[in-house]
């Protein structure tokens, strides 16, 4: 068990995984159905046995591996240091009758002091009965100092059905090699310890994996053969990279197990699946699975039979690509907004063009050029520019900038600046309006702006009925002016509020 653990730290320190955690808790949140904090990370992965009992032959694998740099360490009676993690496991089967209750303490490889940065990962399987839904919540915490470092909850469905080929859930590989030691970490001949995650950085040439697919033999015939596709697709253009992937020839039995790997050395930051497709002899396709993954690399661009000079030029000035860049904040999904920040801070020339570039192309995929997707944007931009400033903020930070920017010009836009009693204020009114950020469209949608300052240009959006936008039932309270109450005119108010026309506007904006 040690040799393993030392193997695992060998490879951790390798591949420069500490940074990547550091990186993983501040900019990737989200990767899991799972809260992860920064020193641990889970994943919960279902297999069958179909040779096993056939009242429960269905398995649920819960992986954990663990950074045991902020972990409180113990010292050993051969002055060599130790942490300890706890795990407690609860399991509900169809939402309410809580089935396994369980806890488990494993120690990490002992180290000779505290720089010294152990990884070690581990592995707990619970059998399941079938055809039931099982709510998985696990919970891991440092034993020594009694705090969480990793919690969530994850939704297993055990519906095996024998007349179809079905796949396992379909397992990352932190690292494998052959091996005859057959324990927690033991499959087929190999040493796998698992890649608890879906997130793939710029250090990342290759994605390993394995899964295991089952009733073959039933379906296709036992001993016949079969083919197995595997490939990247974008999340979002659905382009398919099948130069990313393989195949494989297989001959039908109860279990198949396919271990293999994808080069994703030239494939740009984004949202990707990998796709795993089971076909027959004449080519058809039986079964697909798809695995959602993300990849930051800020260096690889496709590019499509254009440059960098049909986007920016000769301009290389930092400051001006840092705007054009941060530009695209508003139609940015959270991915790429990660990367703004990163190489806004940064800086650097080429990044940015590189990113830019990827964002376009990805946008535009085959329907539309993106040079000419670019250009609408920073027509807009211009004018953001020009029309919407606010002191020392960015015109595209502020909230009429970003409107503008994520929905384009309005149909219809009232600049009320002196009503009696009231802030300046602007209504504005899409007839139809296109979100670039979550690809939807909408009808008839108004936004509302108030400038309480007066003496400056900033407008803030205090209310509208786009889904996804700030909404204030009350927004009219937003734009009267509220003086010191005077208790000698009871008509205060009322004479404040005379003239207005903001809700006849809005109505029906003009």
């Amino acid at each position: 068990m040690l040799l393993v653990l030392r193997r695992i730290f060998l490879n951790f320190a390798k591949t420069m995984r500490f940074f990547f955690w550091k990186y993983l808790v501040f900019m990737c949140p989200f990767f899991l159905m799972s809260q992860n904090y920064s020193d641990a990370l889970w994943n919960t992965y279902l297999f069958y046995s179909p040779e096993n009992n056939k009242i429960k032959n269905a398995y649920a694998e819960i992986s954990l591996s663990v950074n045991t740099t902020n972990l409180k360490k113990q010292k050993t009676s051969n002055n060599r240091y130790i942490s300890a993690v706890k795990g407690i496991v609860q399991i509900y089967q169809d939402s309410s009758m809580l089935i396994k209750s369980d806890t488990f303490i494993v120690k990490s490889p002992p180290h000779t002091d505290s720089l010294n940065v152990p990884y070690f990962a581990y592995i707990k399987r619970y059998w399941l009965p079938l055809h039931h839904k099982y709510h998985i919540h696990f919970e891991a915490k440092d034993f020594f100092l009694n705090k969480t470092i990793a919690k969530g909850s994850k939704t297993l469905t055990t519906n095996f059905d024998e007349q179809n080929i079905i796949f396992s859930n379909t397992v990352f590989i932190d690292t494998l090699w052959k091996s005859d030691n057959k324990d927690m970490f033991y499959r087929y001949g190999y040493t796998i310890i698992p890649y608890n995650n879906n997130y793939f950085n710029e250090y990342y040439n290759r994605i390993h994996f394995f899964c295991e697919i089952y009733n073959a033999d039933t379906v296709l015939g036992k001993e016949s053969f079969f083919f197995v596709k595997y490939f990247v697709q974008d999340k979002d253009s659905k382009k398919i990279f099948e130069q990313n992937g393989g195949f494989k020839k297989m001959k039908a039995s109860k279990v198949n197990v396919l271990i293999s790997h994808i080069n994703i050395q030239n494939i740009p930051s984004g949202n990707y699946f990998l796709v795993i497709e089971i076909r027959n002899q004449k080519n058809d396709i039986v079964q697909t699975q798809k695995i959602y993954f993300q990849r930051k690399n800020p260096v690889a661009v496709s590019k499509q039979g254009w440059n960098d000079e049909i986007f920016f030029g000769k301009t290389n000035n930092t400051d001006t690509l840092k705007m054009w860049l941060e530009s695209l904040w508003p139609i940015a999904n959270n991915l790429e907004k990660d990367w703004i920040i990163n190489q806004s801070i940064t800086k650097d020339a080429t990044l940015m063009k590189n990113f830019m570039l990827d964002f376009w192309n990805k946008r535009a995929a085959d329907s539309v050029s993106p040079v000419k997707l670019a250009a609408e944007h920073y027509t807009r931009l211009n004018y953001v520019m020009k029309n919407f400033k606010c002191g020392k903020i960015a015109p595209y930070y502020t909230d009429r900038g970003r409107v503008y920017l994520q929905y384009g010009e309005p149909n219809q836009r009232v600049i009320q600046l002196s009503e009696p009693g009231a802030y300046p204020y602007e209504i504005w009114q899409y007839y139809r309006i296109y979100d670039p950020s979550t690809n939807q469209f909408f009808t008839n949608r108004r936004f509302v702006f108030v400038n309480k300052g007066i003496a400056d240009e900033c407008y803030s959006l205090i209310h509208s009925d786009m889904k996804g936008e700030y909404n204030n039932p009350n927004w009219q309270r937003e734009i009267i002016k509220h003086e010191i109450y005077n208790p000698n005119d009871p008509y205060q108010q009322q004479k404040l509020n005379y003239g207005n026309n903001f809700d006849k506007l809005y109505q029906n904006p003009q």
